[in-house]
C-alpha cells in the first residue's frame, strides 16, 4: 500500500491526547459504569463483612488509614517543588542543576498528580452528599443530602483511594515498574476506608478511577509542554532521570577511587 494512502487512512482514525481512541475511551466508560453499578450492589455485603473484622485486623487498617492522608503526599512534595525553584536561581554545577531541576519537576508533577484529583474529591463529596456508612442502619446506602456541611454526609467519592491510586501512578510513571508494588499499597489503603466505615465499595471504586484518570491527565499535559516528561516518546517517558543516574555514577566511581 502507499505510504501516502496509509497516511490517510491514520488521518481518519483521530486520537485522543493519550493515543487512544474516541471508541476506546467510550467502550471504557461504559464498562467502568456497569462494573460501578455492581458495586452498588454490593455496597451493603462488604460493608457489613469487612467492618465485622477482627479487631486487630481493624485496628492495623484504622492505623494505615491515617498514615494514607493525602498531607503525607503533597505537604513534602510541594516543600520540594517550591525548594528547587528556589536552589535553581543559584550558579549551580551542570550535574547539581540537573539534579535540583529534575528534583523539582518530580516533586511538582506528583503534587499536581495527587492533588488535583485530590481536590476535585473534595469538592464532589460535599455537592453529592452521600451518607457515609456509619449511617448506613438509619437512612440506607443510597441516602444524599448535598451540601449538608457534616462529614457524615461526604462519602461519595473517597477521598483517600483517589491520592492513593493518584499518587501510586504519578510514581509508577516516573520510575516504572520496579516500583509496582506502591498498588497494593493503594489498594489496601483503599480498602481500610471500608473496614473503617467510611466508605462503600461503589466510594472506593470511584476514589481509584478518578485518582487514575487524574494522574494520567496531569501527565498528558505535562508531556505536551515537554516537561518532566518526552513529548515525542510513547508512553511519555520520564526523561529526569538520566542526569540523577549520571550522577549516581559518579559518586560511584568517586567512592572506588577513593
Amino acid at each position: 500500500m502507499p505510504k501516502s494512502k496509509i497516511n490517510a487512512n491514520a488521518a481518519q482514525k483521530p486520537l485522543s491526547s493519550a493515543g487512544f481512541s474516541p471508541k476506546w475511551v467510550g467502550v471504557s466508560f461504559f464498562l467502568f459504569l456497569a462494573v460501578f453499578l455492581l458495586t452498588i450492589l454490593w455496597d451493603r455485603t462488604t460493608t457489613e463483612q469487612l467492618t465485622n473484622w477482627p479487631e486487630r485486623e481493624r485496628a492495623f487498617f484504622a492505623v494505615l488509614a491515617r498514615v494514607g492522608e493525602s498531607d503525607w503526599m503533597l505537604i513534602p512534595t510541594l516543600t520540594l517543588w517550591v525548594l528547587a525553584q528556589i536552589i535553581g536561581r543559584f550558579p549551580l554545577g551542570y550535574t547539581l542543576r540537573w539534579f535540583v531541576r529534575g528534583t523539582g519537576a518530580m516533586s511538582g508533577f506528583i503534587f499536581l498528580a495527587v492533588g488535583l484529583p485530590g481536590a476535585l474529591s473534595a469538592i464532589l463529596k460535599v455537592a453529592i452528599g452521600r451518607a457515609r456508612p456509619i449511617l448506613m442502619d438509619e437512612v440506607g446506602i443510597l441516602h444524599f443530602t448535598p451540601f449538608a456541611g457534616d462529614w457524615r454526609f461526604a462519602g461519595f467519592p473517597s477521598g483517600h483511594a483517589t491520592t492513593a491510586f493518584a499518587f501510586a501512578w504519578a510514581l509508577y510513571f516516573l520510575f516504572g515498574a520496579r516500583i509496582a508494588i506502591v498498588f497494593v499499597g493503594a489498594f489496601l489503603l483503599a480498602l481500610a476506608r471500608i473496614v473503617d466505615s467510611a466508605h462503600y465499595l461503589s466510594d472506593v471504586f470511584v476514589g481509584t478511577g478518578l485518582g487514575t484518570i487524574g494522574a494520567f491527565w496531569v501527565r498528558e499535559q505535562f508531556g505536551k509542554r515537554g516537561l518532566l516528561f518526552s513529548a515525542k516518546v510513547k508512553g511519555r517517558k520520564n526523561r529526569m532521570l538520566t542526569p540523577f543516574k549520571r550522577l549516581l555514577r559518579k559518586r560511584k566511581h568517586a567512592r572506588s577511587t577513593a
